[in-house]
Protein backbone atom coordinates (compact mmCIF):
# COMPACT_ATOMS: atom_id res chain seq x y z
CA UNK A 1 0.00 0.00 0.00
CA UNK A 2 2.86 2.72 0.94
CA UNK A 3 4.35 1.63 -3.00
CA UNK A 4 1.47 2.20 -4.09
CA UNK A 5 0.29 5.72 -2.52
CA UNK A 6 3.80 7.30 -3.29
CA UNK A 7 3.52 5.99 -6.83
CA UNK A 8 0.31 7.91 -7.00
CA UNK A 9 2.19 11.46 -5.57
CA UNK A 10 4.89 10.57 -7.76
CA UNK A 11 2.41 10.87 -10.75
CA UNK A 12 0.23 12.83 -9.82
CA UNK A 13 -1.35 14.23 -13.50
CA UNK A 14 -1.37 10.36 -15.56
CA UNK A 15 -3.21 9.23 -11.56
CA UNK A 16 -5.43 12.38 -12.01
CA UNK A 17 -7.06 11.42 -14.78
CA UNK A 18 -7.62 7.92 -13.51
CA UNK A 19 -9.61 9.73 -10.31
CA UNK A 20 -11.39 12.33 -12.87
CA UNK A 21 -12.87 9.84 -14.59
CA UNK A 22 -13.59 7.49 -11.50
CA UNK A 23 -15.61 10.58 -10.36
CA UNK A 24 -17.67 11.47 -13.61
CA UNK A 25 -18.90 7.75 -14.07
CA UNK A 26 -19.63 7.01 -10.36
CA UNK A 27 -21.51 11.03 -9.99
CA UNK A 28 -23.42 9.75 -13.28
CA UNK A 29 -24.54 6.06 -11.29
CA UNK A 30 -25.79 8.08 -8.20
CA UNK A 31 -27.41 10.93 -9.93
CA UNK A 32 -29.08 8.36 -12.29
CA UNK A 33 -30.00 6.06 -9.80
CA UNK A 34 -31.01 9.26 -7.34
CA UNK A 35 -33.83 10.01 -10.71
CA UNK A 36 -34.83 6.59 -11.23
CA UNK A 37 -35.80 5.69 -7.47
CA UNK A 38 -37.35 9.32 -7.49
CA UNK A 39 -39.23 8.67 -10.33
CA UNK A 40 -40.43 5.49 -8.91
CA UNK A 41 -41.40 6.98 -5.73
CA UNK A 42 -43.25 9.47 -7.41
CA UNK A 43 -45.74 6.65 -9.53
CA UNK A 44 -46.23 4.61 -6.27
CA UNK A 45 -45.87 6.45 -2.71
CA UNK A 46 -49.98 7.41 -2.68
CA UNK A 47 -50.40 4.15 -3.01
CA UNK A 48 -47.62 2.78 -0.75
CA UNK A 49 -49.29 4.54 2.13
CA UNK A 50 -52.54 2.22 1.78
CA UNK A 51 -50.05 -0.23 3.62
CA UNK A 52 -52.90 -2.82 1.93
CA UNK A 53 -52.57 -6.42 0.99
CA UNK A 54 -54.63 -6.75 -1.97
CA UNK A 55 -56.63 -4.41 -4.14
CA UNK A 56 -59.79 -5.48 -6.16
CA UNK A 57 -60.23 -4.09 -9.78
CA UNK A 58 -62.73 -4.41 -12.81
CA UNK A 59 -61.57 -7.53 -14.57
CA UNK A 60 -61.65 -5.57 -17.45
CA UNK A 61 -59.27 -2.64 -16.68
CA UNK A 62 -56.04 -5.15 -17.01
CA UNK A 63 -54.76 -4.42 -13.45
CA UNK A 64 -54.31 -0.57 -14.60
CA UNK A 65 -56.37 1.28 -11.60
CA UNK A 66 -56.51 4.28 -14.26
CA UNK A 67 -58.80 2.61 -16.43
CA UNK A 68 -60.95 0.41 -13.92
CA UNK A 69 -64.56 1.31 -13.19
CA UNK A 70 -66.75 -0.99 -10.55
CA UNK A 71 -70.47 -0.10 -10.53
CA UNK A 72 -71.78 0.11 -6.76
CA UNK A 73 -74.20 -3.23 -7.68
CA UNK A 74 -70.78 -5.27 -7.66
CA UNK A 75 -69.68 -3.73 -4.43
CA UNK A 76 -71.83 -2.50 -2.38
CA UNK A 77 -71.96 -6.11 -0.22
CA UNK A 78 -68.14 -6.64 -0.07
CA UNK A 79 -67.35 -3.77 2.36
CA UNK A 80 -66.26 -4.00 5.83
CA UNK A 81 -63.20 -2.44 7.73
CA UNK A 82 -60.67 -4.30 6.02
CA UNK A 83 -62.14 -3.85 2.89
CA UNK A 84 -62.57 0.06 1.88
CA UNK A 85 -63.82 1.61 -1.57
CA UNK A 86 -61.55 4.01 -3.73
CA UNK A 87 -62.33 6.98 -6.38
CA UNK A 88 -59.75 7.77 -8.67
CA UNK A 89 -59.62 9.67 -11.47
CA UNK A 90 -57.20 12.19 -13.46
CA UNK A 91 -57.71 15.83 -13.03
CA UNK A 92 -56.40 19.35 -13.76
CA UNK A 93 -56.56 21.89 -10.54
CA UNK A 94 -56.12 26.06 -10.23
CA UNK A 95 -55.76 28.13 -7.29
CA UNK A 96 -59.34 30.03 -7.28
CA UNK A 97 -58.55 33.69 -8.85
CA UNK A 98 -55.42 31.94 -10.54
CA UNK A 99 -55.27 30.71 -14.20
CA UNK A 100 -52.10 28.70 -13.99
CA UNK A 101 -53.13 25.21 -13.81
CA UNK A 102 -51.80 21.89 -12.21
CA UNK A 103 -52.23 18.14 -12.87
CA UNK A 104 -53.29 16.13 -10.20
CA UNK A 105 -54.58 13.01 -8.96
CA UNK A 106 -57.86 12.47 -7.31
CA UNK A 107 -58.48 9.40 -4.69
CA UNK A 108 -61.44 9.60 -2.85
CA UNK A 109 -62.11 7.33 0.05
CA UNK A 110 -64.24 7.26 3.55
CA UNK A 111 -62.27 9.74 5.69
CA UNK A 112 -62.65 6.99 8.51
CA UNK A 113 -60.88 4.60 6.33
CA UNK A 114 -57.82 2.34 6.51
CA UNK A 115 -56.42 4.59 3.45
CA UNK A 116 -57.15 7.80 4.45
CA UNK A 117 -53.98 9.90 4.32
CA UNK A 118 -51.83 10.71 7.38
CA UNK A 119 -52.16 14.40 7.98
CA UNK A 120 -48.87 16.42 8.72
CA UNK A 121 -50.84 20.02 9.75
CA UNK A 122 -54.81 20.79 9.54
CA UNK A 123 -57.43 18.68 9.64
CA UNK A 124 -59.93 16.38 7.96
CA UNK A 125 -62.27 17.49 5.71
CA UNK A 126 -65.67 18.37 8.19
CA UNK A 127 -68.03 19.62 5.38
CA UNK A 128 -68.60 18.98 2.02
CA UNK A 129 -66.06 20.84 -0.12
CA UNK A 130 -63.17 20.36 1.79
CA UNK A 131 -60.27 18.34 0.47
CA UNK A 132 -56.48 17.50 1.46
CA UNK A 133 -53.77 17.81 -0.77
CA UNK A 134 -49.75 16.64 -0.65
CA UNK A 135 -47.30 18.94 0.43
CA UNK A 136 -46.00 19.45 -2.70
CA UNK A 137 -48.49 21.57 -3.96
CA UNK A 138 -46.49 24.26 -2.33
CA UNK A 139 -44.80 24.61 -5.60
CA UNK A 140 -47.25 25.64 -7.42
CA UNK A 141 -48.46 28.06 -4.09
CA UNK A 142 -51.79 26.16 -2.98
CA UNK A 143 -51.63 25.40 0.77
CA UNK A 144 -54.04 25.32 3.67
CA UNK A 145 -56.50 28.11 3.49
CA UNK A 146 -56.33 27.92 -0.11
CA UNK A 147 -59.63 27.35 -2.65
CA UNK A 148 -58.67 25.47 -5.63
CA UNK A 149 -61.10 24.85 -8.49
CA UNK A 150 -61.13 20.97 -10.46
CA UNK A 151 -61.52 20.24 -13.96
CA UNK A 152 -62.44 23.96 -14.84
CA UNK A 153 -65.34 23.87 -13.07
CA UNK A 154 -66.83 27.44 -10.30
CA UNK A 155 -67.40 24.60 -7.30
CA UNK A 156 -64.52 25.60 -5.12
CA UNK A 157 -62.63 23.34 -2.60
CA UNK A 158 -61.19 24.73 0.55
CA UNK A 159 -57.77 22.58 1.01
CA UNK A 160 -58.16 21.46 5.06
CA UNK A 161 -54.64 19.47 5.50
CA UNK A 162 -51.74 18.26 4.00
CA UNK A 163 -50.05 14.94 3.54
CA UNK A 164 -46.89 14.00 2.64
CA UNK A 165 -44.97 11.98 -0.01
CA UNK A 166 -48.76 11.56 -1.54
CA UNK A 167 -48.16 10.83 -5.23
CA UNK A 168 -49.47 8.72 -8.15
CA UNK A 169 -48.47 8.71 -11.51
CA UNK A 170 -45.66 11.29 -10.71
CA UNK A 171 -48.44 13.74 -9.68
CA UNK A 172 -49.50 15.06 -6.02
CA UNK A 173 -52.58 13.37 -4.55
CA UNK A 174 -55.83 15.44 -3.73
CA UNK A 175 -58.26 13.49 -1.73
CA UNK A 176 -61.47 13.59 -1.49
CA UNK A 177 -64.27 11.88 0.17
CA UNK A 178 -66.76 10.22 -2.33
CA UNK A 179 -69.70 12.16 -3.03
CA UNK A 180 -67.52 14.72 -4.44
CA UNK A 181 -65.85 12.32 -6.21
CA UNK A 182 -69.35 10.89 -7.52
CA UNK A 183 -70.08 15.03 -8.56
CA UNK A 184 -66.97 14.82 -10.46
CA UNK A 185 -67.55 11.66 -12.07
CA UNK A 186 -71.61 13.23 -13.11
CA UNK A 187 -72.42 9.46 -11.70
CA UNK A 188 -73.94 10.06 -7.71
CA UNK A 189 -77.60 10.29 -8.81
CA UNK A 190 -76.76 6.55 -11.26
CA UNK A 191 -74.20 4.07 -10.86
CA UNK A 192 -71.64 5.31 -7.74
CA UNK A 193 -68.88 3.85 -9.53
CA UNK A 194 -65.24 3.65 -7.67
CA UNK A 195 -62.10 2.03 -9.04
CA UNK A 196 -60.86 -0.34 -6.76
CA UNK A 197 -61.59 -1.85 -3.30
CA UNK A 198 -58.69 -2.00 -1.51
CA UNK A 199 -57.69 -4.91 1.70
CA UNK A 200 -55.98 -5.91 4.08
CA UNK A 201 -55.45 -8.56 6.55
CA UNK A 202 -55.30 -11.03 3.83
CA UNK A 203 -59.43 -10.23 2.82
CA UNK A 204 -60.25 -11.82 -0.25
CA UNK A 205 -62.80 -10.71 -2.59
CA UNK A 206 -64.11 -12.16 -5.94
CA UNK A 207 -66.86 -11.79 -7.47
CA UNK A 208 -68.19 -11.59 -11.69
CA UNK A 209 -66.46 -8.96 -13.32
CA UNK A 210 -63.53 -8.54 -10.62
CA UNK A 211 -59.98 -8.89 -10.61
CA UNK A 212 -57.73 -9.21 -7.33
CA UNK A 213 -53.95 -8.31 -7.30
CA UNK A 214 -51.22 -7.13 -5.31
CA UNK A 215 -50.79 -3.65 -4.82
CA UNK A 216 -47.15 -4.55 -6.46
CA UNK A 217 -49.01 -5.87 -9.24
CA UNK A 218 -51.31 -2.84 -9.61
CA UNK A 219 -48.30 -1.00 -9.28
CA UNK A 220 -46.34 -2.33 -12.12
CA UNK A 221 -49.26 -2.17 -14.87
CA UNK A 222 -49.33 1.50 -13.96
CA UNK A 223 -48.51 2.68 -17.68
CA UNK A 224 -45.01 3.71 -18.35
CA UNK A 225 -43.98 2.37 -14.85
CA UNK A 226 -42.22 -0.73 -15.81
CA UNK A 227 -40.81 0.26 -19.08
CA UNK A 228 -39.11 3.38 -17.12
CA UNK A 229 -37.61 1.29 -14.52
CA UNK A 230 -36.30 -0.83 -16.92
CA UNK A 231 -34.47 1.54 -18.80
CA UNK A 232 -33.05 3.15 -15.92
CA UNK A 233 -32.03 0.17 -14.48
CA UNK A 234 -30.30 -1.01 -17.87
CA UNK A 235 -28.14 2.85 -17.81
CA UNK A 236 -27.37 2.19 -14.58
CA UNK A 237 -25.35 -1.11 -15.33
CA UNK A 238 -24.33 -0.26 -18.40
CA UNK A 239 -22.04 3.02 -16.39
CA UNK A 240 -21.00 0.08 -13.45
CA UNK A 241 -19.67 -2.10 -16.26
CA UNK A 242 -17.76 0.72 -18.01
CA UNK A 243 -15.87 1.93 -15.13
CA UNK A 244 -14.80 -1.83 -15.42
CA UNK A 245 -13.85 -1.12 -18.79
CA UNK A 246 -12.25 2.35 -18.87
CA UNK A 247 -10.44 1.44 -15.52
CA UNK A 248 -8.95 -1.28 -17.26
CA UNK A 249 -7.68 0.69 -20.47
CA UNK A 250 -6.38 3.48 -18.33
CA UNK A 251 -4.12 1.00 -16.51
CA UNK A 252 -2.87 -1.16 -18.94
CA UNK A 253 -1.52 1.88 -21.05
CA UNK A 254 0.06 3.18 -17.47
CA UNK A 255 1.17 -0.52 -16.78
CA UNK A 256 3.09 -0.39 -20.62
CA UNK A 257 4.69 2.38 -19.75
CA UNK A 258 6.19 1.47 -16.84
CA UNK A 259 7.49 -1.99 -18.08
CA UNK A 260 10.77 -0.52 -17.79
CA UNK A 261 10.48 0.19 -14.32
CA UNK A 262 8.64 -3.19 -13.58
CA UNK A 263 11.89 -4.59 -15.63
CA UNK A 264 14.30 -3.09 -13.37
CA UNK A 265 12.14 -4.02 -10.22
CA UNK A 266 12.40 -7.77 -11.23
CA UNK A 267 15.75 -7.51 -11.90
CA UNK A 268 16.27 -6.47 -8.27
CA UNK A 269 14.42 -9.69 -7.02
CA UNK A 270 10.84 -7.73 -6.20
CA UNK A 271 8.48 -10.54 -6.96
CA UNK A 272 5.65 -9.96 -9.49
CA UNK A 273 3.38 -10.85 -6.77
CA UNK A 274 4.54 -7.49 -4.99
CA UNK A 275 4.00 -5.60 -8.35
CA UNK A 276 0.33 -6.89 -8.75
CA UNK A 277 -0.38 -5.86 -5.00
CA UNK A 278 0.95 -2.41 -5.72
CA UNK A 279 -0.82 -2.06 -8.82
CA UNK A 280 -4.55 -3.65 -7.12
CA UNK A 281 -3.82 -1.06 -4.22
CA UNK A 282 -3.75 1.62 -6.43
CA UNK A 283 -6.71 1.15 -8.27
CA UNK A 284 -8.89 0.47 -4.64
CA UNK A 285 -7.19 4.19 -3.34
CA UNK A 286 -8.15 5.72 -6.77
CA UNK A 287 -11.60 3.92 -7.30
CA UNK A 288 -12.38 5.00 -3.41
CA UNK A 289 -11.06 8.27 -3.99
CA UNK A 290 -13.40 8.82 -7.01
CA UNK A 291 -16.42 7.15 -5.44
CA UNK A 292 -16.24 9.54 -2.28
CA UNK A 293 -15.59 13.17 -4.18
CA UNK A 294 -18.82 11.68 -6.37
CA UNK A 295 -20.66 11.23 -3.13
CA UNK A 296 -19.94 14.35 -1.96
CA UNK A 297 -21.08 15.69 -4.86
CA UNK A 298 -24.13 13.94 -5.08
CA UNK A 299 -25.06 14.74 -2.01
CA UNK A 300 -24.38 18.72 -2.62
CA UNK A 301 -26.01 18.40 -6.23
CA UNK A 302 -29.20 18.01 -4.71
CA UNK A 303 -29.66 21.80 -2.69
CA UNK A 304 -29.59 23.22 -6.23
CA UNK A 305 -31.37 21.08 -8.00
CA UNK A 306 -35.23 22.19 -8.39
CA UNK A 307 -37.93 20.72 -6.15
CA UNK A 308 -40.26 19.50 -9.11
CA UNK A 309 -37.79 17.29 -10.48
CA UNK A 310 -37.71 13.57 -9.67
CA UNK A 311 -34.77 13.09 -7.76
CA UNK A 312 -34.52 11.13 -4.49
CA UNK A 313 -31.29 10.22 -2.45
CA UNK A 314 -30.79 6.99 -1.17
CA UNK A 315 -27.72 6.02 0.81
CA UNK A 316 -28.46 2.71 0.73
CA UNK A 317 -28.73 2.36 -2.88
CA UNK A 318 -25.25 4.46 -2.91
CA UNK A 319 -23.54 1.89 -0.55
CA UNK A 320 -24.55 -0.91 -2.93
CA UNK A 321 -23.36 0.72 -6.11
CA UNK A 322 -19.93 1.93 -4.77
CA UNK A 323 -19.09 -1.37 -3.55
CA UNK A 324 -20.20 -2.11 -6.97
CA UNK A 325 -18.24 0.53 -8.53
CA UNK A 326 -15.01 -0.24 -6.66
CA UNK A 327 -15.25 -4.12 -7.90
CA UNK A 328 -15.63 -3.71 -11.20
CA UNK A 329 -12.98 -1.16 -11.36
CA UNK A 330 -10.74 -3.74 -9.54
CA UNK A 331 -11.69 -6.50 -11.95
CA UNK A 332 -10.67 -3.76 -14.96
CA UNK A 333 -6.94 -4.15 -13.18
CA UNK A 334 -7.29 -7.73 -14.35
CA UNK A 335 -6.32 -6.81 -18.36
CA UNK A 336 -2.88 -5.67 -16.90
CA UNK A 337 -2.00 -9.11 -15.22
CA UNK A 338 -0.91 -11.08 -17.97
CA UNK A 339 1.56 -7.92 -19.22
CA UNK A 340 3.26 -8.21 -15.81
CA UNK A 341 3.24 -11.79 -14.76
CA UNK A 342 5.23 -12.60 -18.56
CA UNK A 343 7.88 -9.35 -18.03
CA UNK A 344 11.38 -10.27 -18.86
CA UNK A 345 13.45 -8.18 -16.50
CA UNK A 346 16.62 -8.32 -19.47
CA UNK A 347 13.60 -6.82 -22.31
CA UNK A 348 11.92 -4.87 -20.34
CA UNK A 349 15.43 -2.84 -19.66
CA UNK A 350 16.39 -3.25 -23.07
CA UNK A 351 13.28 -1.24 -24.24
Amino acid sequence: MYLAIKEILHNKLRYSLVLVTIFLISFMVYFMTSLAIGLVRDNRTAVDNWDSTRVTLSKYSNKNLTASFITENKYKDKLSDDAVTLGYMFAVTNKKNDNTTVNASIFAQNWNSFIAPKLIKGHYPRTKNEVVIDQSMKNYNIGIGDHIQLNGSTDEYKVVGLTNNSKFFTIPVIYTDLSTYWKLQHTETTTKTISAIVQKNNVNISGKGLVTVTAQDMISNIPGYTPEVNVFMGMIIALVVITCLVVGIFIYIIVIQKLGLYGIMRAQGIQAKTIIWSLFCQIFVLSGMGVLLALVGVWAVKFVLPSTLFFYPSWQAYSLLSLAIIIMALLGGLFSLPKILKIDPIEAIGD
